[in-house]
């Protein structure tokens, strides 16, 4: 049952800092996608660690801050590329998680849940930054810098695959990034990749898709040019 997020939620900061530190380093690229088995098996874990949280059992906290957090941390860093934002965000998601906590349905996998909950803080985080940007352009009567994502393509200035991904993803809509990041990445299924979004799943293929072409065509371009 996937449920509405709203902005307001219970402050859990005396809880948080009971769970270890979040892992700075950056998730590895496509070559560092853990193995199906052992993901499968982290997956059960986390689900079963998310019903006893359900539950009402708050002990659970930490042990579920500590096993989602990273996975959590690593969707949102692909999102938005900055590490400092991406801690605030997983800190926002699990403050969401907690408060939308009763809403989950037992025996549901807990990670898309969470990947929703980020997205969904990861998109308010966006909308208050541009009311922000317009407060401000407002007082000061002067044009905002265009967003990202209506920049042009930037010039790929290293020859690196890992900053050729990157860079190709910083260029892909946000609805490609969101679909390849969570099939690609995070190992969704796509079903489970359409609920996160909330979109059917022809939709999350097509934007896979067009992702990946972009991503293959960088790749080709990188590759004849260091012939």
């Amino acid at each position: 049952m996937w449920v509405p997020i709203g902005e307001s939620f219970t402050d859990l900061t005396a809880i948080l800092p009971m769970a270890e530190p979040i892992q700075k380093a950056p998730p590895r690229a496509a070559a560092g996608v853990a193995a199906p088995g052992a993901v499968d098996g982290a997956s059960r874990a986390l689900d079963a660690v998310m019903d006893r949280y359900a539950r009402g059992e708050d002990g659970a906290f930490g042990e579920l801050y500590r096993a989602g957090a990273p996975r959590v941390r690593g969707f949102l860093l692909r999102l938005c590329g900055d590490a400092a934002l991406a801690d605030d965000l997983t800190q926002d998601a699990f403050l969401r998680v907690h408060r939308a906590r009763g809403s989950f349905e037992r025996g549901a996998a807990a990670l898309p849940w969470f990947f929703a909950i980020a997205r969904n803080a990861f998109l308010d985080h966006k909308r208050r930054e541009a009311t922000r940007r317009a407060l401000a352009v407002e007082d000061r009567g002067v044009p905002s810098e265009a967003p990202a994502d209506t920049r042009g393509d930037e010039v790929l200035a290293a020859s690196e695959t890992l900053d050729v991904v990157r860079a190709t993803l910083e260029r892909l809509t946000a609805l490609q990034r969101e679909a390849f990041v969570l099939i690609r990445f995070e190992g969704l299924s796509v079903s489970e990749a359409a609920q996160v979004l909330g979109a059917t799943e022809a939709a999350v293929k097509i934007r896979a898709f067009r992702a990946y072409e972009a991503l293959r065509a960088a790749l080709e371009r990188q590759s004849k040019g260091a012939r």
